[in-house]
């Protein structure tokens, strides 16, 4: 049995030379060469030797340097499995580093790979940015993002900063780590993906699609508050271009309740930009959170007054008329006669009804994605009677 076991042992080291020599003959061999070296990943003795892993990351980035070349020549090749040996590379020699600094029998620690698995990542340092870019055109946004990831990490190690690896510039890293938070998102990992765009315009990348990227994820994982920061950082440069930012900062404080500092906040913008009917529309919607619905009203009107084309302030100044009708029919028409009710319809209810479908028809004319127009039109003309109206309606 012992025999058999130094038998094993010296089988996976003969395997470990044969796949070096194989791909020392040939470095395009590496896919099927790396599946025959597998065994000694896992044998008590050639999975502790650096040379196991040191053997793996030299074939994986020399067969993709190989196969580079091929590329830039326009030549169709498999770009996903370029990039998947540019990590396996870096991941092969990285598990080499730690082995080779294991001190001897002597107690001396002798590195034999050390220092050439570290050059050899460094050299490649550029093409984890071109496997992030493979392992995209593959939609493997998973892989990318590890290959980014790299990218901003190994300027930051010791080892690597010693060996002279520099970073690329900051604008370059903040675009690479706002991609990396498309990939996530496109990867369904909101959590990496809101991290990474925060981290990017912390970094300088303050396009406007940053934040609203940073504040569409934030949304799918209904964090309200983290959209109002959000939107706290881009209102001073987007603000003008898009009032939606003050929206998210409000809806935050009525999210709790907190009225008082929404009143504040927002008062303090109308009074900086007093034509700006986007942020009327917004006071609006917090003041009808208060319960104060005439003032609402006359937001809702200030809004269209300045910007005719805001569907959403269209469609509540609407709603508004529409709410005020039900109310009257509500808490008037108890113990009337039929005579007295059809006085009522005649003279509140009813042009009340009236004038909220005409702005409801003009805030579904402006944006036909509003489904509650449909909705709100549909229950307006049916109360009306107006079969006409229902019909065209119910056929939108």
């Amino acid at each position: 049995m012992s025999l058999l076991a130094v038998g094993s042992v010296s089988a996976q080291k003969q395997l470990v030379k044969e796949v070096e020599r194989a791909l020392k003959a040939n470095n395009e061999t590496y896919p099927a060469e790396i599946q025959k070296l597998k065994p000694a990943f896992t044998n008590e003795e050639t999975a502790k030797d650096p040379n196991t892993y040191f053997v793996a990351g030299k074939g994986a980035f020399d067969f993709y340097d190989y196969q580079n070349v091929y590329v830039q020549m326009g030549k169709n090749v498999d770009k996903k499995q370029l990039g998947t040996a540019v990590l396996d590379g870096y991941g092969y020699l990285m598990q080499a580093l730690p082995l080779d600094s294991i001190p001897n029998e002597k107690g001396k620690v002798k590195p034999r790979y050390s220092g050439k698995a570290i050059d050899m990542i460094k050299n490649h340092y550029n093409e984890f940015n071109n496997a992030a870019l493979y392992f995209w055109e593959a939609q493997d946004y998973g892989d990318a993002v590890k290959a980014w990831q790299l990218v901003i990490d190994l300027p930051n190690d010791p080892r690597f900063i010693k060996a002279g690896l520099k970073a690329y510039e900051d604008t370059i890293v903040s675009e690479i780590i706002f991609n990396m938070g498309i990939g996530n998102s496109l990867n369904n990992n909101n959590e990496a993906a809101l991290k990474c765009f925060k981290d990017a315009i912390a970094r300088g990348y303050t396009k406007k699609n940053a934040y609203d990227y940073a504040i569409s994820v934030a949304s799918q994982l209904q964090n309200v508050e983290e959209m109002a920061k959000i939107a706290e950082m881009a209102y001073p440069i987007y603000g003008k271009e898009d009032s939606r930012y003050i929206g998210y900062m409000i809806n935050n404080f009525i999210d709790k309740k907190e009225f008082v500092k929404a009143d504040e906040l927002l008062d303090k913008y109308i009074a900086a930009d007093p034509n700006n009917g986007q942020l009327y529309f917004v006071k609006g919607v917090l003041l009808d959170n208060e319960g104060k619905g005439d003032e609402a009203l006359q937001a809702f009107q200030k809004s269209i007054q300045l910007d005719d084309k805001n569907a959403r302030a269209m469609f509540q100044l609407g709603y508004k008329y529409y709410q005020k009708a039900l109310e009257i029919d509500q808490n008037e028409s108890a113990n009337m006669s039929n005579a007295e009710y059809k006085d009522l319809r005649t003279n509140k209810i009813d042009p009340l009804l009236r004038q909220a479908s005409e702005y409801i028809e003009k805030a579904y004319a402006l944006d036909n994605e509003l489904s509650e127009a449909r909705s709100a039109l549909r229950n307006i003309y049916y109360i009306l009677n107006d079969e006409e109206n229902l019909k065209r309606v119910e056929a939108m």
